[in-house]
Formats: structure tokens, sequence, C-alpha cells
């Protein structure tokens, strides 16, 4: 079947356009299952390879990643940067927050140790401050941590308009903790993405949006992303 969205795909651009509608809304796979008559199995797939489309545009309009002249989301046939392999244990990452012209962006920080970052942020750490200044945590204005549902705030950002904004965002992020009942490790960056894409542009019409992105990339150009799954028929 012709599908512009998807090659091979068993859907027609009808149901994948009202799939995307959905999505839009916030829905979940089950509750979009039970509307379109798709099975969950193959709603749970579109919605990985819009998110991992997101992702990636999201990773193109982030000022930190353009000005060094490189995404920190690179497509290939291997993992999508963010997410953990299950063998990687239930340890989640930390995530920098910052705003720039009106946006928040959210970056995956490396491996930190939550007591040596309490200690930094407390101002308790005389040594090991190069790990600090080697990750330009002075960067970001809060450091999200979804293992204790925390945000870490920054550089004395409290009661500004920059942290007033972060603080929503993180509000928002916490809301989909509950929704989809915790985020596992596999999936954490891309709902930190997908926020973002929809707290950065809730004014906008993100589905008219989203059909942009992918009439300029169509969604099989992230397939291989999605661990070689194939996307199954209705």
């Amino acid at each position: 079947m012709k599908n512009k969205y998807l090659k091979g795909a068993h859907l027609s651009e009808r149901k994948v356009r009202e799939l995307i509608k959905l999505f839009c809304d916030d829905l979940t796979a089950t509750q979009i299952a039970s509307i379109t008559g798709i099975s969950r199995i193959t709603v749970n797939a579109y919605f990985k390879l819009i998110r991992t489309h997101i992702a990636r545009f999201c990773e193109e309009q982030n000022p930190l990643h353009v000005a060094k002249a490189a995404l920190a989301f690179i497509p290939s046939d291997n993992a999508i940067p963010g997410l953990e392999s299950p063998e990687s244990g239930t340890r989640k990452p930390f995530y920098g927050i910052y705003r720039k012209e009106d946006h928040i962006h959210a970056d995956k920080l490396p491996e930190l140790e939550s007591e040596w970052l309490t200690d930094w942020i407390k101002g308790r750490v005389e040594e090991g401050t190069d790990i600090a200044e080697k990750h330009q945590l002075h960067l970001y204005k809060g450091i999200a941590d979804f293992n204790n549902i925390r945000l870490h705030r920054l550089n004395g950002s409290i009661g500004n308009k920059s942290q007033d904004e972060i603080d929503l965002f993180w509000g928002m992020l916490k809301s989909r903790l509950v929704k989809f009942r915790g985020l596992n490790g596999g999936t954490l960056y891309l709902h930190v993405k997908e926020t973002e894409f929809r707290y950065n542009y809730r004014s906008a019409d993100i589905y008219e949006m989203l059909l942009d992105i992918l009439h300029q990339e169509p969604l099989h150009t992230s397939k291989t992303m999605v661990a070689r799954e194939s996307i199954p028929g209705k």
C-alpha cells in the first residue's frame, strides 16, 4: 500500500494521519487502539517512530548542539542516544535543562553520582569540580533527577523567569511520569524530548508541525532506530 509517511506500511495514509492526530491529542496507545481499531502493538511501533522524529527535530533546534556544529542525536542502526539497555540496570540518567530564546532544552548528561551532584550544588565539593567544567554544568539552570523525581535548581535561578519556565516544564514531565506510571530507562529519552516538543510548541498546531516534519523526513527514515522492529499490519 502506497504511503508517503512510511514506506511499505500496511496502513493507509488516512489511517496514519488519524493516528498522528490522536497522538498529538496525547492519548495513550490503548485509547488510540480502541478508537481506530489499529492494534496496540502497531500503535506503539508508530509511536516510537514518531517520537524518534520528534527527538531529532528537538536536537536540531538545540543552540548548544548547533553552536558545536554537531548533534547529540545521530540516527544509526544501533541504539538511540540516551536509551539504556535492560542490562544497564534501573538507574536513570540526569538531564540538564536550560532556557534559550523562549524555548526549553533538555540534555542527557553523562554518568553522575547523586551524592557528588548534591554536594556540588551545595558547594561542598572542593575536588572534582573539573567534572562540572568538563560537562559544562554551569550552562544549565536545573538538573532533572528521575531516580528521585527531583529538580535540582542551579546558578541562583530561583525566582526568575527562566526558572519559572523550567519549573513549568518539569511539572509537565512529572505529569507524564504519572500518566505512564513511571518511565523506564529505555524510553526516558524519547519521552523527555516529546515533552520538550509539546512544551515549546504548546501554542502551535503540533499536528500540522508533525505533518510538515514527516513530509520532509518520512517515518521510515527512523525505522532502523526501532530495534529493527517491523511495523505490523492493522
